[in-house]
């Protein structure tokens, strides 16, 4: 049965703040280049706004979109396939080359692996890899999955979740600032509420093509990982930096997933990193 969101989903304002629109920022003083800023899952351009203002203040116009099925869009997000949100990157890195001469591509986890798969089509001069998503589980998960999926078409993400627990709380909000939580009703609307696994497979076929991908990335790349990032594993993107064949450097922080952003603990250092790395390919 295809996908349809619930009476209760299509009521709700979805990410309706200005922040999460995408946005375009002017370079300020010496012009050194374009930097495309792709956010993650289920993120939006708003997650993205300090680096471009970094990127900005350093001299960088910055091209900062909203992938298909994300931010207002996002009860759409179950029927959208990887290669919308691939070819979005495509035209935008093809954009930037007509007005720029140098181009550089920065995703944040699913960010960074649409970016990596676009590069096969369009390549831009340098690549900034934050907390890099491209394995979906462990092996059992892979060899597992056809199975699980055959057996359970839809996932219920918050079936059991604990709403006075501040993380659920402040991530729901986050997403719909005036959602009654508290509200029995409500709760019971957000326990039913479904996630087809064709997403799922959606987003692991995105990253098994962000493994293979990443061995015909050329153009040189910063890897960012968090230790303590525990949705995109640093094991993992240990073992993805290992297929890059440009690997400029790969930093490890002292932070979570959320890299570009206060709150994943390692803002400063992330910051440096990105500008060092952009400074050196418009110096290249």
């Amino acid at each position: 049965m295809p996908y349809e969101p619930s009476p209760f989903l299509r009521s709700l304002p979805l990410f309706t703040e200005d922040e999460h629109q995408p946005f375009r920022k002017s370079a300020r003083g010496a012009m050194r280049g374009a930097a495309l800023l792709v956010h993650g899952f289920p993120g939006t351009p708003a997650d993205m706004r300090l680096l471009a203002a970094s990127l900005a203040s350093a001299g960088w116009d910055v091209d900062a979109p909203l992938l298909p099925g994300f931010g207002p869009q996002i009860i759409t997000l179950p029927r959208r396939r990887y290669a919308e949100w691939r070819d979005v990157v495509v035209e935008r890195v093809r954009s930037l080359r007509e007005e720029h001469s140098r181009v550089i591509v920065l995703g944040h986890s699913l960010g960074a692996a649409v970016s990596v798969v676009a590069a096969r089509r369009e390549a831009a001069d340098g690549y900034v890899l934050l907390a890099p998503y491209w394995r979906f589980g462990g092996p059992m998960s892979h060899m597992l999955w056809p199975l699980l999926r055959f057996f359970f078409k839809r996932w219920r993400p918050l079936r059991r979740a604990d709403f006075a627990d501040e993380r659920i709380r402040n991530g729901l909000l986050a997403i719909i600032p005036d959602l009654q939580i508290d509200d029995p009703a409500v709760q019971a609307e957000l326990r039913a509420f479904v996630v087809p696994t064709q997403l799922l497979s959606e987003l692991r076929r995105l990253g098994i093509a962000a493994g293979r991908e990443v061995r015909h990335l050329h153009a040189p790349t910063l890897v960012v990982q968090g230790i303590r990032d525990s949705l995109v594993k640093p094991d993992d993107t240990s073992r993805l930096v290992e297929r890059l064949p440009s690997l400029r450097r790969y930093e490890k922080v002292d932070g979570s997933h959320s890299l570009p952003l206060p709150e994943g603990g390692a803002w400063e250092r992330v910051s440096q990193a990105v500008l060092r790395f952009a400074d050196e390919i418009a110096s290249a």
